[in-house]
């Protein structure tokens, strides 16, 4: 529970209700919100919360900003660069890897493969998530996210 729960807050659907054009209703919340404001402010004052930490938060170190020039997903920051940071694991192996010299041959999709499950490969796809990636419905109901983009 927070220690001071007793703000007073604007009633939306007292305003909302009002016999009016909605940019008047909307001007009124917006100005009954606002006029909310010193009034919580005062109080937060008096009761000494500003700046002051509750609790036992555990203080954060914010991420340094990405290098420029470099994608910001395939970066981490140096282990050296957060206090106190102990990998848990070992880093991972930077030994260079050889690459074909022959291009790969071009990947050719058909409008059938496209209509199948991408996890089966032999269904069609008739079920969604909320992402709008699909799948079928055998192989749906069983996977907790998206297989595609993990949401």
């Amino acid at each position: 529970a927070r220690a001071f729960d007793n703000f007073q807050f604007v009633n939306f659907t007292e305003i909302m209700s009002k016999n009016k054009a909605q940019s008047l209703k909307e001007t009124e919340f917006a100005l009954s919100a606002l006029m909310e404001i010193p009034q919580q402010y005062k109080a937060t004052i008096e009761l000494n919360l500003l700046g002051r930490r509750n609790g036992s938060i555990p203080e954060r170190f914010p991420l340094p900003p990405p290098m420029r020039g470099e994608s910001s997903s395939y970066n981490s920051p140096k282990p050296s660069s957060l206090p106190n940071f102990k990998p848990s694991v070992p880093p991972y192996p930077t030994e260079s890897y050889t690459v074909r010299s022959s291009p790969a041959p071009p990947v050719t999709t058909s409008a059938s493969d496209n209509q199948l499950c991408p996890i089966c490969l032999s269904n069609p796809k008739d079920m969604a998530f909320g992402c709008g990636h699909q799948t079928c419905c055998e192989c749906g109901p069983d996977l907790q996210m998206c297989p595609i983009c993990r949401a």
